[in-house]
């Protein structure tokens, strides 16, 4: 059991370490590099949850709406394959699931914590001020993320894992949260409810990694070319990712809970507030 932990939360810091170096290998235009690693309280741990949501946690990702122009949409495809395949979540509006009174006020006192938590990380400077160091450069749809691996041992409401932000200068402002969870057998149970979709980058043989240098290719690239660039394709299998986008101003209107923000566009590699 521990030399699995050790395993898993190796492929944690190799997946959202190595990211710097995948941008300089790869360009920023490999979006699916670039958020290759992108994404907890002890009242929402699962062990809180009420009788009527511990039973079953399934999550419906059927979508309610078709892609369209969004800034996020504009700006080019999904920023990873791993968030919009194999049900771990969808391109577009993803469908709430009715909750109970008990899952609707314990996903109320959840969020009200982890507003808290964004509040007190405003910028990228007051992140690396806390220990957490910069893991991808700005990705349309997701943000830049800021990654502490100590916090990927467990889905804690009150200690997430990875900060996002609109883009990486000292000044860039907080737009999201993202929890990355080290969690064998399955989606961690998170948030009270099934709403919050978590999903994984494993699509097509995973992620390139090389060595030390950690990702240097996104899912969608291919064996032979990770091959030729010393990588090899690796399925993080126990690693899970959860974003929320419970920042003031940036609430998604693709849910809380989805793989990407519509309204965050933006360049790769630049910030969301540039168009070229």
């Amino acid at each position: 059991m521990i030399d699995r932990l050790l395993y898993g939360l190796a492929a944690i810091v190799l997946a959202v370490m190595g990211i710097g170096a995948a941008v300089l290998i790869t360009g920023a235009s490999d979006r699916s590099t670039l958020a290759a690693a992108s994404e907890t309280s002890s009242t929402g741990t699962a062990s809180s949850r009420s009788d009527s949501s511990t039973t079953t946690h399934t999550h419906d990702t059927t979508p309610v709406a078709a892609a369209g122009d969004s800034p996020c949409e504009k700006s080019g495809g999904a920023a990873s394959e791993g968030q919009t395949a194999d049900g771990h979540g969808t391109r577009g509006l993803v469908r709430q699931v009715p909750l109970s009174q008990a899952d609707r006020e314990l996903l109320v006192a959840q969020q009200q914590q982890a507003r808290q938590v964004a509040t007190k990380f405003p910028t990228v400077a007051d992140a690396e001020k806390a220990g957490y160091a910069r893991s991808t450069g700005f990705v349309p749809c997701i943000g830049a993320h800021y990654t502490n691996v100590s916090l990927a041992v467990k889905f804690d409401t009150n200690a997430p894992s990875e900060l996002l932000y609109d883009g990486t200068t000292p000044d860039a402002k907080i737009v999201g949260l993202s929890y990355l969870v080290w969690h064998p057998g399955g989606a961690p149970e998170g948030f009270a409810g099934t709403n919050d979709h978590w999903h994984q980058h494993n699509v097509n043989g995973g992620l390139c990694i090389k060595g030390s240098l950690g990702v240097i290719g996104g899912e969608s690239m291919n064996e032979a070319t990770c091959t030729s660039l010393g990588g090899k394709k690796t399925v993080l299998q126990d690693v899970w990712m959860l974003h929320d986008w419970i920042v003031p101003g940036w609430e998604c209107t693709w849910g809380a809970f989805s793989g990407e923000c519509p309204e965050l566009g933006g360049v790769a590699g630049k910030s969301a507030w540039v168009t070229s």
